[in-house]
C-alpha cells in the first residue's frame, strides 16, 4: 500500500510536469480540442501507469514487458474510442513500431529534445490542419521518465533477463539509456473538429 500511495505522488507530478506552461489556445473550438486532449492523456497515462504498477507488484518488470506489448496498444484504443479522439504514444526512441512518430510528431519531439538539452520547459502543443479534407486538431504532450520503475525496461543497467525478453518481443528497440527526468517520448492526439 506504502508503495502505491509513491506511485500516486509520482503520478500526480508526472501530470503536471508534463503538462508544463502550454501555449494558449487561439479560439473556443481550440480550447475545447486542447482540453478533450488533455483528458484523454491524462487517462491514458494515468491507466497505463496504474497497470504496470499492478503488474510489477505481481511479478517484476518482465510483468511490465508484458503489459507494454500485450495491454497498451489496447488500452490506447479504447481510451481513444471513450473519448472520441485517436491518440497513441510516439518516441524519437521508439520501443513497438507502432509507436514510431509521423513527420509532424518527429518535429515536435525534435524540438522539445534540443529544448530539453537546453533546459527549457516543454509545453503541449495544439495546431489545427486539415486531414483528408476534413479540419482536425493535433495535440501533442511531453512524456517524462519519472519514476524508477520506468529505468527496468528502459535505463542504462537492465537485468539480462529483462532484456532478453524484451529482444524477444522488440528485435529492433531503440528504447533504452534513459535516466530520470529524461524526455521518453509524447503522448499524441488527434481531435476532430466539431462541426
Amino acid at each position: 500500500m506504502k508503495r502505491l500511495g509513491f506511485f500516486v505522488g509520482i503520478l500526480s507530478v508526472l501530470l503536471a510536469v508534463s503538462m508544463g506552461q502550454s501555449r494558449q489556445p487561439q479560439d473556443e473550438a481550440q480550447m475545447e480540442a486542447f482540453r478533450k486532449a488533455s483528458e484523454a492523456s491524462d487517462a491514458l497515462i494515468a491507466r497505463l501507469l496504474a497497470r504496470l504498477n499492478q503488474e510489477y507488484q505481481a511479478g517484476g518488470a518482465e510483468r511490465g514487458v508484458k503489459v507494454c506489448s500485450e495491454i497498451a496498444q489496447q488500452l490506447t484504443q479504447q481510451i481513444g474510442k471513450e473519448y472520441g479522439v485517436q491518440i497513441r504514444r510516439v518516441s524519437l526512441k521508439n520501443r513497438n513500431p507502432r509507436n514510431a512518430p509521423d513527420a509532424w510528431e518527429r518535429q515536435i519531439l525534435q524540438r522539445w529534445e534540443r529544448d530539453f538539452q537546453q533546459k527549457k520547459p516543454l509545453s503541449p502543443v495544439i495546431v489545427q490542419t486539415t486531414e483528408r479534407g476534413k479540419k482536425v486538431y493535433r495535440y501533442m504532450r511531453p512524456i517524462m521518465v519519472m519514476m524508477p520503475l520506468c529505468l527496468e525496461c528502459h535505463g542504462q543497467n537492465i537485468k539480462p533477463e529483462v532484456r532478453r525478453l524484451i529482444r524477444e518481443r522488440y528485435p529492433n528497440d531503440k528504447a533504452t539509456g534513459y535516466r530520470l527526468g529524461d524526455l521518453r517520448g509524447a503522448v499524441s492526439v488527434r481531435v476532430p473538429a466539431a462541426k
